[in-house]
């Protein structure tokens, strides 16, 4: 699920969910028992294989970590990363954007169909367009695929019927991959027929078509982020460039001056690991969000988003629109401009400043004591340079 998220800075770097340390902790670990490994080896290992140092072992061992030292320094890492990463977060972020709400389609279509004959129209074109979600994202979404494993499952949720179902099947077999869409095309097939009936207004068929469109086209963009990824090469060279990197490191970080026992790193390479938590979960934010539709902690919680869209559909086809506006009833707003223009036709009342407030704001125009100002003048053409000097030494706009 998406985390949501709020306090200080200090709050939030104690936070475990669908955080850097939840993302990071096993490479983290691993690269420290690596380098420990290494630290703690190599003096037995020289002591055993070279004790007179005849061989030179240790000194060619100094050479090889000083060379990958300076090697961690020809990897572009910071750049590779962050074009990596800003990509897959726009992907991630227009992944949401294909989600469409179904209340603007439903808005109108009550505007469309308005009477109390057509409930039952509304109440199936409802219902259609949930039965879309839910068979397009279990296409896309772990999520909901766990939630509803075969068609079966949504005929128990009351998303389906068993005759409904066995048309999806007879159309599926023809025509594998059109099962979603089948619905929309029903919701096309209904709102002709209500208006055929009589029951519909001519005049918003073209918008509700309009909005029926854009919906078909969120679920075919959301079916092309899942089908085509960012290529796998980009991919390779990012995780490759991230390993290799921190490779060089478990040989380049190591203390090879023994006698500095003032050193923080004959004890503990404290900036390596504020390196590797910073690339390394740059890197994690990557791979979690290139796929945000699964089971992960930023994954998009399509299962509460589609029990949300349910509750709204039947909302506003059935309780809202068949519940009458409340009568009009004179308030605060309607009161205090009736007075203004009571004062505005009589000149003999006495003026009464404005006490109508909205919050902090107070409506009078002497509330506006910091007017915008002017941050740049422009010299218009065949204008009295004096005019000009004149207006320029107004600092603030003239309402």
């Amino acid at each position: 699920m998406t985390i949501s998220y709020s306090g200080n800075s200090f709050r939030l770097l104690l936070r475990w969910k669908g955080s850097i340390w939840r993302s990071v902790w096993r490479e983290l670990f691993l690269f420290l028992i690596l380098f420990y490994s290494i630290r703690f080896s190599a003096p037995h290992f020289f002591n055993w294989a070279d004790p007179d140092e005849t061989k030179g072992y240790r000194k060619i061992f100094k050479v090889m970590c000083n060379e990958f030292h300076e090697y961690t320094k020809m990897i572009p890492l910071t750049f590779l990363l962050g074009f990596y990463v800003s990509n897959v977060v726009s992907r991630w972020w227009r992944q949401f954007e294909c989600l469409k709400w179904p209340e603007d389609f439903l808005s109108i279509l009550c505007l469309l169909l308005p009477s109390k004959e057509s409930r039952p129209a509304r109440h199936q074109i409802a219902r259609y367009l949930n039965l879309t979600c839910a068979l397009a994202w279990r296409d896309v979404s772990t999520k909901i695929r766990l939630r509803f494993p075969s068609l079966t499952n949504i005929i128990d949720a009351g998303l389906l019927t068993e005759k409904e179902y066995e048309k999806l099947q007879d159309i599926n077999e023809p025509s594998p991959g059109i099962r979603w869409l089948t619905p929309l095309h029903w919701v096309q097939q209904l709102i002709d027929a209500e208006i055929a009936a009589g029951r519909g207004s001519v005049n918003y068929v073209s918008v509700a078509m309009n909005e029926l469109k854009a919906f078909r086209i969120s679920f075919r963009r959301l079916y092309c982020h899942d089908w085509v990824c960012v290529p796998l090469v980009y991919t390779q060279v990012a995780a490759l460039a991230t390993y290799s990197y921190f490779f060089f490191c478990l040989f380049g970080r190591q203390d090879l001056n023994h006698d500095d026992f003032y050193s923080l790193d004959a004890f503990f390479p404290l900036f390596t690991v504020v390196q590797f938590l910073f690339f390394v979960g740059w890197f994690k934010v990557g791979q979690d969000l290139m796929r945000p539709f699964g089971l992960d902690d930023d994954d998009f919680e399509l299962s509460y988003i589609l029990d949300r869209n349910i509750v709204t559909s039947f909302t506003i086809v059935d309780s809202l629109q068949d519940d009458d506006p409340p009568k009009f009833e004179e308030d605060v707003f309607w009161k205090h401009h009736s007075e203004q223009q009571q004062m505005h036709q009589n000149m003999f009342l006495p003026k009464v400043p404005s006490s109508l407030k909205w919050g902090r704001i107070d409506l009078s125009r002497n509330a506006h004591k910091h007017p915008p100002k002017l941050h740049t003048y422009l010299e218009m053409k065949n204008q009295d340079p004096e005019e000009y000097k004149n207006r320029k030494n107004n600092k603030f706009i003239a309402w």
